[in-house]
């Protein structure tokens, strides 16, 4: 039995747009046994187990198999698989980009197949459509990534401080990336595009650098958070807190929607719970239930484990 575990992730971190990304310690973990079945069979636990299906071009974990099996003109072996699921969907945490490095690793293990890893974000990002969660979900820990001119990736991976944490704050209500990309304006502003290549710059310096006092305002986004805004009933008054009720717990550090949304996300030192607690009164002055974990980084990405049973 081979066992894939895959992590969640964040991405944009504010300004980041499609650049950034980050892995976080909530998984999904693929089994992978074999069987005489033909093209294999599919059991889902966890989040989302119930509106999961079959083996279908709708599953994106068997998308993504199919999509390598394709393109390096590979029969798949046959093969059970059992999928438990942690990471909440259609919450912009990185959800689709996990079940696509399953998929991608579940066909490395059924074809015997390495893929180089440029080789893997290439395809990943083929399917996902871009290039932020599935690097992190790959490599972990904080991941830049860039398409390039030929269809490739280049993401270049940079240790995270191990003193911050992710407060993510998950309300009731779930955002399609297509519908938060819908919302988007085809045209912005000159001033708007310099002000997020200064702040995504200054966040990768803060991370590099260790200097954690430039991270809220590396944080601040013009491109896509005010628009999403509409989205996300209470975002525009969680973001507002930034420069007044979060400033006032000593370990906060900054606070962005993750992904699409509509995920909140603050990293912080410290004062965890009391941060989420007012990213949470946010959501609910709107009448939006939410909940609240505390999550490490993920600093290992992808992991894939081999079990031989003893004769």
């Amino acid at each position: 039995m081979i066992t894939i575990r895959v992590p969640a992730s964040t991405s944009n971190l504010g300004p980041g747009f499609d650049a950034l990304g980050l892995a976080l310690k909530l998984y999904l973990t693929v089994h992978v046994d074999w069987t005489d079945q033909p093209y294999g069979s599919f059991v889902f636990e966890g989040e989302g187990s119930g509106s999961l299906r079959d083996v279908t071009e709708d599953n994106l974990i068997f998308r993504a198999m199919r999509y390598a099996a394709d393109a390096e003109e590979i029969d798949l072996r046959p093969a059970r698989i059992l999928v438990q699921n942690d990471i909440p969907l259609a919450r912009g945490l990185g959800s689709s980009g996990a079940a696509i490095i399953a998929g991608l690793s579940v066909f490395e293990a059924v074809s015997g197949i390495f893929l180089p890893p440029g080789k893997l974000l290439a395809y990943a990002t083929q399917i996902e459509g871009h290039s932020d969660n599935v690097s992190a979900a790959l490599l972990g820990s904080f991941v830049v990534s860039c398409l390039t001119a030929d269809g490739g990736v280049v993401a270049q991976r940079l240790e995270w401080p191990d003193t911050i944490r992710a407060v993510v704050v998950i309300p009731d209500l779930k955002v399609r990336t297509e519908q938060a990309r819908a919302v988007l304006p085809d045209q912005v502003a000159y001033r708007d595009v310099v002000f997020n290549i200064q702040r995504s710059s200054l966040m990768v310096a803060a991370i590099g650098s260790g200097r954690l006092d430039s991270m809220r305002e590396a944080m601040r986004d013009r491109l896509h958070q005010p628009y999403r805004a509409e989205l996300v009933p209470g975002l525009a008054r969680i973001l507002e807190m930034d420069g007044q009720e979060l400033i006032c717990a000593p370990g906060y550090l900054g606070i962005a929607l993750s992904g699409s949304g509509p995920t909140v996300i603050a990293l912080a030192t410290g004062d965890f719970d009391r941060i989420a607690g007012l990213i949470e009164s946010g959501f609910r002055e709107t009448g939006v239930e939410c909940r609240h974990i505390i999550l490490p980084i993920d600093v290992d990405g992808r992991v894939v484990e081999e079990f031989v049973e003893d004769e």
